[in-house]
């Protein structure tokens, strides 16, 4: 297995970004279709897989098993409806874990 370096999944309106900047992008409108293509990319060696907030959102259960791994690393992204905060409170999440406090952490 080769390893990539990145690509996404998402809807076909939310990845037209990724592919414009040369990364694989597939498109996903179901459940069901970015489960698929998401498990393909990291069988495929990809090292980050970017996905739309509402697939990460959709897929919380399944990407469990990604979550010790080293790779792939799974980034939310913004989907074309705009943020639902998901990307910021995983970094938020993952700051904290690793140095013990959230130096954004304005209250």
């Amino acid at each position: 297995m080769k390893e990539k370096s990145a690509a996404a999944v998402g809807d076909r309106a939310s990845i037209l970004l990724f592919k414009a900047a040369g990364i694989p992008a597939l498109p996903a409108e179901n459940r069901a279709e970015a489960e698929k293509a998401v498990f393909a990319l990291a069988k495929d060696g990809y090292r980050v897989i970017f996905l739309t907030e509402n697939i990460a959102l959709a897929l919380e259960e399944e990407l469990k098993r990604f979550k010790f791994a080293p790779y792939p690393i799974i980034v939310p992204v913004p989907g074309q409806g705009g943020s639902m905060g998901l990307g910021l409170k995983a970094l938020n999440k993952n700051m904290e874990k690793a140095i013990g406090t959230n130096i954004f952490d304005k209250d």
